[in-house]
């Protein structure tokens, strides 16, 4: 599994840096160059590449051959970038892989320039991540297969965006539910990853080489979910230079992960006033962050997370015993990759 990601993740990143280069070539604008750049460098500062990665997998399974999967792989790349500068505009982010978020890159640009050079930076990062979402068609478009196959995976490649889109929806209006539930949130992770992150990337490899993307669907989305938890309690519990932004960003966005969630069901009424008085605030301490850490691990609710993402990493696995692939030699790196949701430290 970790030869198969680090040579596909090289794979992927030499062909995103083609698309930047054509993409340079092809504006004429200073401004617009600058703004390829600032794109670029932001997609190609980081990351683990899973969602291209899966897709290939998925495409490999059904028997699919050569190279041109690298083009329409590449394009998930482009739609992480798309969602994350959003994402980040939206929790208020100063920091993505170890460095500024494109807002903050504007922001300082303008500072001293304009009268509001937060606006400024929030406004040229929209615009961003726009054009991140177009190029992410357009280098998905480029890709050379039957056209039947690739307008069905186009039609798939909306459905995980718009499906993203409500997950995201949730995800905002978790803030002002009056009573959000360990329910609520596994919907929120089932549209907002578990689709995007795992199932899609594979149905979208599966239809490209011509095969039934509907078999990966009972092991994707809980091992999707799976990788969700695992990523809020890194987000909680993880260091600033493994999860690339501060410690307390999930608390000071008020990320009601299912790790609060449950705390909050167990915790005594002193504890329940530390957590609330942590979550959602802006200057939270490191003081803070370690006695609500300290509660989340007391009341079992650490213990509860990793369970329940063991358990669903296992459904998932369990599902794929009984299903044969084209190239069956591909299936040890799918369940590979299944423990790997669970057991990453970053």
């Amino acid at each position: 599994m970790q030869e198969f990601m680090k040579v596909h993740k090289a794979r992927v990143e030499e062909e995103l840096r083609r698309f930047f280069a054509e993409k340079k070539e092809s504006v004429e604008h200073p401004l617009f160059r600058d703004a390829v750049e600032v794109i670029e460098e932001y997609t190609l500062r980081g990351g683990k590449r899973i969602r291209a990665i899966l897709m290939i997998l998925g495409y490999r399974l059904y028997g699919g051959e050569g190279d041109e999967i690298m083009k329409a792989a590449a394009a998930l790349e482009l739609v992480q970038s798309y969602f994350l500068i959003h994402d980040d505009i939206m929790d208020e982010s100063d920091l993505r892989r170890g460095k500024a978020t494109i807002h903050r890159i504007y922001e300082a640009r303008a500072r001293g320039k304009v009268r509001n050079p937060g606006r400024f930076g929030e406004n040229s990062a929209i615009i961003a991540g726009d054009l991140a979402n177009i190029y992410a068609i357009q280098l998905f478009q480029s890709s050379d297969f039957p056209h039947e196959r690739k307008s069905k995976a186009l039609e798939e490649l909306l459905r995980i965006m718009e499906y993203t889109g409500y997950g995201q929806l949730i995800d905002v209006y978790s803030a002002i539910m009056d009573e959000f539930t360990e329910r609520d949130l596994l919907t929120l992770h089932e549209y907002k990853t578990a689709n995007y992150t795992i199932y899609g990337p594979l149905a979208l490899g599966a239809i490209l080489a011509g095969g039934d993307p509907e078999v990966f669907k009972d092991f994707a989305i809980p091992i999707g979910i799976a990788f969700q938890l695992q990523d809020d309690i890194l987000g909680l519990f993880g260091t600033e230079e493994k999860i690339g932004k501060p410690v307390t960003s999930d608390l000071a966005e008020g990320k009601k992960t299912l790790l609060i969630i449950k705390a909050l069901e167990n915790a005594s009424g002193e504890e329940k006033e530390v957590i609330n008085k942590a979550l959602g605030n802006p200057e939270v301490t490191l003081e803070e962050l370690e006695k609500v850490r300290e509660i989340v691990r007391r009341t079992g609710s650490l213990d509860y997370s990793r369970s329940l993402a063991e358990k669903l990493v296992n459904d998932g696995k369990r599902h794929l015993e009984g299903i044969k692939f084209p190239r069956d030699e591909y299936r040890k790196i799918l369940m590979d990759l299944a423990d790997y949701m669970i057991r990453r430290t970053k």
